[in-house]
């Protein structure tokens, strides 16, 4: 009878796992989905960033220096820095172009909500003082 109970017993612990296992799956899904993937998107872009980069262009380093490529080799890039001054620094140290980083915030008419409230309340006030 000892063995017959501590099969049953074997048999609930399995079932129990196989119960969770749509839950471990789901966790997967969704921690793939929000971590995962977008850093292989990101990593895919800046290697076509790099793949790209040419004489002329104008980027900036993880460093936060900014300047023109003058040559590009295999691992590394040549750049004038102004004043006649050139850095060779590794690819892989570029964020980006300049102009991504340089360009002018986007004005938006959209005013925040708080603004909105002020705004409401003030004309409320001033109603009652009249």
């Amino acid at each position: 009878m000892g063995e017959h109970v501590s099969a049953l017993v074997g048999q609930s612990a399995v079932g129990e796992l196989l119960g969770l296992a749509p839950m471990f799956v789901a966790v997967f899904a969704v921690m793939y989905f929000l971590t995962i993937r977008p850093e292989r998107k990101k990593q895919s872009e800046h290697q076509t960033l790099l793949a790209s980069l040419k004489k002329g262009d104008e980027v900036v380093l993880t460093s936060g220096i900014i300047g023109k490529i003058e040559k590009v080799e295999d691992r590394t890039l040549t750049i004038d820095v102004g004043d006649k001054m050139r850095l060779r620094v590794l690819k892989v140290s570029v964020s980006g172009t300049a102009a991504r980083f340089l360009a002018p915030p986007v004005a938006t008419d959209k005013v925040p909500v708080a603004d909105k409230l002020l705004a409401a309340e003030k004309a409320d006030a001033e109603k009652k003082a009249v």
